[in-house]
């Protein structure tokens, strides 16, 4: 067994204020205690070490199995929302933070809120893009290209009922790469696929593929036409300082300012036309992809 590392976030309004005083605990997978601690005035816990298996199961293409450990947080303050987060993914030398926002408890209402996060895509059967059948209109001649502040994501199928959230551009992009992919691959191979998920994401803004449909989101979180987005997920701080580092800018075609439609599958269960993602991890240990593998155009 290996060690992952965890940090606890809690606050209002999306991280805008923290919340000092809240009770963390993190629980095993037999609902044991493991820590029991309380939120500073960043609204932060320590960092906490975890068990996790080898980190070599993560890197290996060949294995079925699951290369995480998964830990219940709950988080509780007197007149807020009691939060407990069931399937919190930690894997082996790898930082995450878990962030909590806080919700005022009102009178009459729930007390308490159970967030079930989904296994990782790595190792679930799920449907993968159709190659073709979701590829986007190259939108408006001469239109601005902007990274957008925020995106409405639907939580399932364009076409099935669901709920729609609205979160920021950045945090989508953290949390659909720490969905997707894992946080421990090569740093070349990792920066390869967010620069696929930031493009991917930002034709679908750009084009409006859904709202000029008449749906009222700009992407869904089913992975038969878009990509995975769990909701309530822990965020890898390996993936995390990625994106903020490349966010601002995007891939596309010469001549052409549209963000370009980058198509991609896991490359282990599915093959398609675009980039492989196991394929990164295999071209960067044998060191044909290193960081800045492109000449990316900055917004």
């Amino acid at each position: 067994m290996g060690l992952g590392y965890l940090t606890v976030k809690a606050s209002l309004s999306d991280e805008a204020v923290p919340v000092k005083g809240a009770t963390v605990i993190i629980r095993d997978q037999n609902e044991n205690d493991l820590y029991r601690m309380i939120t500073d005035s960043s609204g932060s816990t320590d960092k906490v070490a975890l068990q996790a298996p080898d980190k070599k199961y993560s890197l290996d293409e060949s294995f079925r199995g699951v290369p995480y450990s998964t830990y219940q947080v709950e988080v509780s303050q007197p007149g807020f929302v009691t939060k407990t987060f069931n399937g919190v993914q930690i894997f082996d030398t790898v930082e995450s933070v878990e962030t909590v926002n806080m919700q005022p408890a009102v009178a009459g209402e729930r007390t308490e809120e159970v967030i079930d996060i989904a296994p990782h895509k790595q190792v679930q059967n799920l449907p993968q893009n159709q190659p073709g059948s979701t590829r986007a209109l190259v939108g408006q001649p001469g239109r601005r290209v902007i990274i957008p502040q925020s995106i409405t994501v639907h939580l399932g199928r364009y076409n099935q009922s669901a709920r729609n959230i609205t979160v920021p551009f950045p945090l989508y992009i953290k949390n659909v790469a720490s969905s997707e992919i894992y946080p421990d691959w090569p740093t070349a191979s990792l920066e390869a696929n967010i620069r696929a998920i930031i493009n991917f994401a930002l034709n679908r803004v750009y084009t409006e593929w859904y709202r000029s449909r008449g749906y009222p989101f700009d992407i869904t979180s089913s992975t038969t036409t878009d990509m995975y987005f769990v909701e309530g997920r822990n965020i890898f701080t390996s993936i995390s300082l990625i994106v903020d580092r490349v966010i601002g800018e995007y891939l596309r075609r010469s001549n052409h300012f549209e963000p370009f439609f980058t198509e991609f599958c896991d490359g282990r269960t599915v093959s398609c036309p675009g980039m492989s993602q196991w394929g990164t991890v295999t071209l960067a240990k044998a060191g044909i992809i290193i960081n800045h593998p492109i000449n990316p155009h900055s917004i």
